[in-house]
């Protein structure tokens, strides 16, 4: 669904945003603009960027050329902490605007789309009170448009009772929506009950998490796209082979300034990228070799020729050196070792200087050696790209049921089955049978897959909290490449201790004074949530706040 300036329009004269019961809408034009409102309201941007990226960027697969929040040191008056729940709260008022402004004009309306309009609404909702209870916990659960005085009286609402009322809102509006929307980028059936699947996995309601997915592979009629890399290219999502992208936040041709500078921001300092956030060694390392085995475990893994013999999403995910990529309409190799390197113009290849080892805000002088492959290898200039923001696709759906029912020892050829489409597409061997029914082993397996398939699509900071393993991958120093190619660092330890052997963390005091490294991270028990901002406490003097956070 386009974010069209029409409805900003609209807006301005029906303010859907402001806090009053006096807005009536009476036809399906006004409903629609207005659900519109909604829409555009889950664009939450920091910089033309997506928040959801920076989320990956605050756990230890990701980090930023500034240290940010991954750097523990945050507080109640974070810029961040505060524009995730301005964010989520604007969402939600606007959807309740909107439920309660169209009651007025439902006899103007035919039923079937006055009801589609209501749930596209209530799924929006869902979609913002998701984000704030695994990152706040407790949370104001406001459901009507507040009077004015109501801001200033909020309670916290329990997270279970808010989950309680995100499975019924999910339940009702998937029963008023088609498994297929008519028009790209609205919500559908599958989208509501793909998001039911996602809160209740990360509640450990595995029941319910494996049921709802279940709902979506019988009934969405979804498949994953052939080829892994396209779903992050423009020309890739407009196919959208199998339709696996689910939902996303597009960009329109219409307008100029839609535009997003993810790429941008993550771009190759030698093709006019940015380079202000860079994947980690413990990502790639997660990337198993061909053999289907974890890199310490795996016959063709060469710690001398890293890139080699690995799982295919890694080359889509992470360029390391010596990879040939393309970006802003330019091709170069990526080097990390010489101030000089390869570009291709005009059918031949040039030695120019080398902006990624030159440039003082490039990967080697302020990442550890890495740049993101994942969404960077955009159709367009870095600075006008339109490569939709993709917030659920089906691999998630697989692997959501695979881990829901692994989790629940009910490990059958369904489960298998789900993984084993996620490898496949990567070239990676189906699941040993010698693991097959291994409850241990396919924990390990499928948290691994979760992490290098869903790498940098906005997951991880929930999943190494809902694991509680972020105590364990937070702390201490980032690391990265081997410093110099000649000296090669020893493969890392994954068995420090049964649980970094299940989570597959991989620890680097072995080799470390031989590897890129970055920052000193802190993390305390109080970091696995947010703290409720301070101004919002200073509004609501009635808001408690987290353990932990003064």
């Amino acid at each position: 669904m386009s974010l069209l300036p029409a409805c900003d329009d609209f807006l301005d004269q029906v303010p859907l945003d402001t806090p009053t019961t006096a807005t009536f809408l009476a036809t399906e034009v006004e409903m629609n603009a207005g659900l519109t409102g909604v829409y555009s309201s889950i664009r939450w941007e920091s910089a033309t960027v997506p928040f959801q990226v920076f989320f990956d960027h605050w756990t230890d697969i990701g980090i930023e050329r500034n240290q940010g929040n991954a750097a523990g040191v945050f507080d109640v008056n974070n810029g961040s902490v505060s524009s995730l729940w301005n964010f989520a709260y604007t969402s939600i008022q606007r959807a309740n605007n909107l439920l309660a402004g169209m009651e007025a004009g439902k006899g103007n309306v035919a039923e079937a789309t006055y009801n589609r309009i209501q749930a596209e609404a209530r799924v929006l909702r869902a979609f913002a009170y998701y984000h704030l209870v695994f990152m706040y916990g407790d949370v104001p659960l406001i459901t009507q448009p507040l009077q004015p005085e109501e801001f200033y009286t909020q309670t916290r609402t329990p997270k279970a009772e808010v989950v309680s009322f995100l499975y019924k809102e999910l339940d009702e509006a998937a029963a008023a929506l088609d498994w297929t929307a008519k028009e790209r980028g609205r919500l559908n059936k599958a989208v509501a009950y793909g998001l039911k699947a996602r809160i209740a996995l990360y509640n450990k309601d595995y029941e319910t998490a494996a049921a709802s997915a279940q709902l979506v592979m019988a009934n969405a009629g979804l498949d994953l796209n052939p080829r892994f890399q396209d779903l992050f290219t423009r020309a890739g999502q407009n196919a959208n082979v199998n339709k696996e992208i689910m939902f996303e936040l597009l960009y329109s041709d219409a307008y100029t300034n839609s535009i997003t500078y993810v790429p941008l921001g993550h771009g190759s300092r030698s093709l006019g990228g940015q380079s202000g956030r860079f994947p980690t060694q413990r990502l790639v390392d997660m990337f198993e070799g061909k053999d289907g085995k974890r890199i310490d475990e795996s016959q063709v893994y060469n710690p001398t020729a890293p890139r080699l013999n690995r799982d295919q999403r890694l080359k889509y995910t992470v360029v390391m050196h010596g990879d040939t990529i393309t970006e802003n309409k330019q091709t170069a190799v990526y080097n990390i070792y010489s101030d000089n390197t390869k570009f291709f113009e005009n059918g031949n290849w040039v030695s120019r200087t080398n902006g990624d080892f030159t440039n003082a805000f490039g990967p080697v002088k302020n990442g550890v050696g890495y740049l993101w492959a994942k969404y960077s290898f955009s159709d367009e200039t870095l600075f006008t790209s339109k490569v939709s923001w993709i917030f659920m696709r089906y691999a998630e759906i697989l692997l959501t049921y695979a881990e829901a029912k692994i989790e629940l020892g009910q490990i059958d050829n369904t489960v298998i089955d789900a993984l084993n489409k996620v490898r496949a597409r990567a070239g990676q061997p189906n699941v040993d049978g010698s693991i097959a029914g291994n409850q241990r082993e396919l924990q390990e397996l499928v948290r691994r897959e979760r992490t290098v398939e869903l790498a940098l699509e906005g997951f991880r900071w929930f999943d190494i909290r809902r694991w509680q393993i972020a105590e364990l991958v937070m702390p201490g120093a980032v690391y990265g490449a081997a410093l110099n190619p000649a000296n090669v660092p020893a493969t890392p330890n994954f068995k420090l201790s049964d649980k970094h052997d299940l989570n597959s963390i991989p620890d680097y005091t072995a080799s470390a004074a031989l590897r890129f490294k970055r920052d000193n991270r802190l993390f305390e028990a109080k970091h696995y949530l947010l703290p409720i901002p301070q101004r919002e406490r200073d509004l609501s003097k009635t808001l408690s706040q987290n353990d932990g956070w003064n």
